[in-house]
């Protein structure tokens, strides 16, 4: 499956074009920052299950074309680390890339086959979901 971890639970498996638009709204309620008239925000988690390589980059991106609302997920793969004090140096890129409109999701291109998808996105939701609840205990007063 090209170095992504197989989701251990096969209830988490759905609709990658519903998964797409979860994620979309878990991003889309961190907001847009100040002065952006666009969508950005990265994360660093591990999806592909090996310490070696550490943690793969997501970055996640969204604006308006055309009154279209264009959403991609690109993913960073790294080597294995030669050393503690780094990342790494990137060894793969991937993408997903999308039209969304109302409730719906059209992926455009895709270096994922479905199957893929299918245990990815998933991870990348599940992912996301923490990193937001560690920034809320982070920001919340004492």
């Amino acid at each position: 499956m090209n170095g992504i971890y197989r989701a251990k639970n096969e209830e988490k498996i759905k609709d990658p074009e519903k998964i797409i638009l979860e994620i979309y709204d878990e991003v889309k309620d961190m907001g847009q920052r100040e002065g952006e008239d666009f969508l950005k925000r990265e994360f660093h988690f591990d999806l592909d299950g090996r310490r070696e390589n550490r943690e793969e980059h997501i970055l996640v991106f969204s604006y308006f074309s055309k009154n279209q609302q264009i959403f991609s997920i690109q993913i960073t793969y790294y080597e294995d680390e030669g050393s503690k004090n780094y990342q790494g140096l990137a060894k793969d890129i991937k993408d997903i890339d999308c039209l969304i409109t109302e409730n719906t999701v059209e992926i455009k291109e895709c270096s994922y086959s479905q199957e893929d998808l299918k245990t990815l996105l998933p991870l990348i939701l599940e992912g996301i979901k923490k990193e937001k609840e560690l920034l809320k205990m982070i920001r919340q007063p004492e």
